[in-house]
């Protein structure tokens, strides 16, 4: 069993977020999604919102996301977004 999800956000314009999460906080569609490690393989709609994730311990980032798309397969979760930039920048 793995204990973290690579996570990695990305726009036309290059990756805007790529680090080992413990924790993902999507938000789709059809509302929010939790993703922990080893979750099933999904395929999804993402809505605008804010991706959260949290770091080991109590560590979290948040990242502003427009609408697009999300893959999780193998403990690694790619969100392809027309716009995503960190929180707070």
């Amino acid at each position: 069993m793995e204990d973290r999800i690579a996570l990695k956000i990305v726009t036309a314009a290059g990756v805007v977020f790529d680090r080992r999460v413990s924790y993902v906080s999507l938000p789709t569609t059809e509302g929010s999604v939790g993703i922990l490690p080893d979750h099933a393989p999904m395929l999804c709609a993402v809505g605008r919102g804010v991706v959260r994730c949290r770091f080991e311990g109590k560590e979290t980032e948040s990242i502003a996301v427009t609408q697009g798309v999300a893959s999780v397969e193998k403990n690694e979760l790619t969100v392809l977004a027309e716009e995503a930039r960190i929180a707070g920048c």
